[in-house]
């Protein structure tokens, strides 16, 4: 940011000083690095603001609620974090039922930055210098109702993908320091071993509207944006606002047609495969008759067989800060 720059962003900071908490996730190397430039600037001009760590996720949570009754008007939170830090900052949020006293400010600091892409928010400082606007944005998110050992309510902001998808994840978690150069080695020693033994199958029962599908799947992928790993485009004109599910579902194949499938994702012409699947919906469920690992917003998450997922939308469920104002602000 140029010095002008800057100006106009501490000059922002301060018609907001009193709403404003810093959250930070420590794991991120640049986001705690973003994080220590704006405390700087902040500083500097004798402002001392509320902060909290993804750490403590707990913490988040009773932080966002304590402020937003304390004060009952929109509190502004700067998360300094990549897909899997907002998202646990939102899920807070919402089951803090503050999300209507909430205004998102979300830094991309982590390693596919999906959500913000999807803002317009492309780089730290754009995002920095976008508060000076101060544009908002009312988006929709998915609404996870887990049924298991025991019922339990989660939000995705931007994909939840069950099956391959997580399976793929959970490998990219040991070479995570790599970012999405390490999400591509996993899948592609994922593929190696399924050149040996085949591409691995989950069973669901799937449920989208009047259609059921019940029986073995590489794996189902529920999108509220259009691309994810920032690279891959699985739903090509997808909107965080248009009000709409979109599912992908990825039924047995052979190596290499799920390997064509994969290379075809890339520029959103996977539905031209056979085997694959495109829906729209508002919502949808899904049984797990497998053990099954599942990503939301980049996080794994193991599911044991039984296990019931109910997805739907919440509608304009969140302000976040944007690049341009696009739809109605949550009444």
């Amino acid at each position: 940011m140029t010095n002008p720059e800057k100006r106009r962003f501490v000059d922002r900071v301060k018609t907001i000083e009193e709403r404003l908490i810093i959250i930070v996730n420590p794991m991120s190397k640049k986001g705690s690095e973003l994080a220590g430039r704006v405390r700087s600037m902040i500083r500097r001009e004798g402002m001392n603001l509320e902060e909290t760590s993804t750490d403590h996720p707990d913490d988040i949570g009773s932080t966002v609620e304590f402020w937003s009754k304390r004060f009952g008007g929109s509190r502004v939170i700067m998360v300094f974090g990549g897909d899997g830090a907002i998202n646990q900052v939102i899920n807070n949020v919402m089951l803090s039922r503050s999300n209507k006293n909430v205004v998102l400010v979300p830094i991309p600091a982590g390693t596919a930055n999906d959500f913000c892409r999807a803002l317009g928010l492309n780089g730290s400082d754009g995002a920095l210098e976008a508060m000076v606007d101060f544009n908002l944005r009312a988006v929709d998110l998915l609404k996870m109702e887990v049924e298991g050992t025991g019922r339990r309510l989660k939000y995705c902001s931007n994909i939840l993908g069950i099956g391959l998808d997580g399976d793929i994840a959970r490998r990219s978690l040991k070479y995570k320091r790599f970012g999405v150069p390490g999400y591509w080695y996993a899948s592609l020693k994922r593929v190696v071993t399924a050149l040996i033994g085949g591409v691995e199958k989950y069973r669901m029962r799937i449920r989208i509207g009047s259609m059921e599908h019940r029986g073995p799947l590489i794996g189902v992928m529920f999108s509220n944006i259009d691309r994810y790993g920032r690279h891959l485009l699985i739903a090509p004109g997808a909107e965080l606002d248009d009000g709409s599910i979109y599912v992908t579902l990825v039924k047995p194949m052979s190596v290499l047609r799920a390997f064509v499938a994969g290379l075809l994702l890339i520029k959103g012409r996977h539905r031209r495969m056979p085997g694959v699947e495109s829906y729209v919906c508002t919502e949808a469920e899904v049984e797990l008759l497998d053990d099954v690992f599942a990503q939301e917003d980049g996080e794994v998450y193991f599911y044991p067989r039984g296990t019931t997922i109910k997805i739907s939308l919440e509608r304009n469920a969140l302000n976040v800060l944007s690049t341009t104002p696009v739809g109605p602000p949550p009444a």
